[in-house]
């Protein structure tokens, strides 16, 4: 049963992912209020750098690794062919969504974790060859684990951060009329940055607090509960489709209570 229809449901990532996240709402008959929260910023000198250190490594027994779908597009923005740029090497991604990214650019993605985290990655190198060397494309920000992990195995692992995540700078001045006037039902947010520059615009955490708050995942969920805000869907996956059906049955469960 499908309870998101002309729910009014924020989505709270880039002006160009909100506009994608929109189609996906569209199946649910959900309508989308775009409150773009974040600004993508590319590291041109990091991931030069990061580059031409990549073409001095032996292919045959090095690994680069993309943590996510704004590190691929990052990095394909400064090289002239993304696939054959990276055809020699073997290709992992932190997550589905990070792999299909990748297929699209062309490339073979040779290993992708159950569960799409650091955590998870780590787990599925246990049942892979281990590399000598690693160059792992990701966001300025970010857990520790995985280089600690291969430190612990006196792997090199080169951390090459490609963007940093800015809060955008748009007027907040109507999505908060619309929420103080129960026009927004839900708010999504993908990530713990979402989450703080979310309520950063808002200003007014009663008032941020307001729609239900739906997460991508547990631990999204503990960064926004740090920040003051009431979580009450956390997805089963990391995916915007898993919130919005997370969502869905939340709603569902209380249809039934009212019943």
């Amino acid at each position: 049963m499908n309870l998101l229809s002309n729910k009014r449901i924020l989505l709270t990532r880039t002006v160009a992912q909100n506009k994608k996240t929109a189609l996906l709402l569209a199946e649910y008959d959900a309508i989308p209020v775009l409150f773009p929260c974040l600004d993508m910023e590319y590291l041109a000198g990091s991931i030069q750098s990061g580059l031409a250190q990549l073409e001095q490594s032996p292919a045959h027994t090095t690994d680069v690794i993309f943590s996510s779908s704004n590190g691929v597009l990052a990095v394909a923005s400064f090289v002239d062919d993304f696939s054959v740029t990276f055809a020699a090497y073997r290709l992992v991604a932190v997550g589905n969504k990070t792999a299909k990214t990748l297929k699209d650019l062309g490339c073979r993605v040779h290993i992708i974790p159950e569960e799409a985290s650091q955590e998870g990655l780590i787990e599925a190198y246990k049942a892979h060859p281990l590399p000598t060397q690693i160059y792992f494309f990701r966001a300025e920000e970010g857990s520790d684990a995985l280089a600690n992990f291969f430190k612990s195995l006196h792997i090199n692992l080169t951390l090459i951060p490609t963007y940093r995540s800015l809060c955008h700078k748009g007027d907040s001045t109507q999505v908060k009329k619309d929420i103080n006037t129960h026009h927004v039902d839900a708010v999504l947010l993908g990530s713990a940055k979402t989450a703080a520059y979310y309520v950063q615009k808002i200003g007014d955490l009663k008032l941020a607090n307001s729609p239900i708050i739906v997460t991508m995942s547990a631990q999204v969920a503990e960064s926004a509960d740090k920040l003051g805000l009431q979580v009450q869907v956390i997805a089963k996956k990391p995916s915007f489709r898993a919130m919005l059906d997370g969502l869905n049955q939340y709603f569902a469960e209380q249809h039934d209570r009212g019943n």
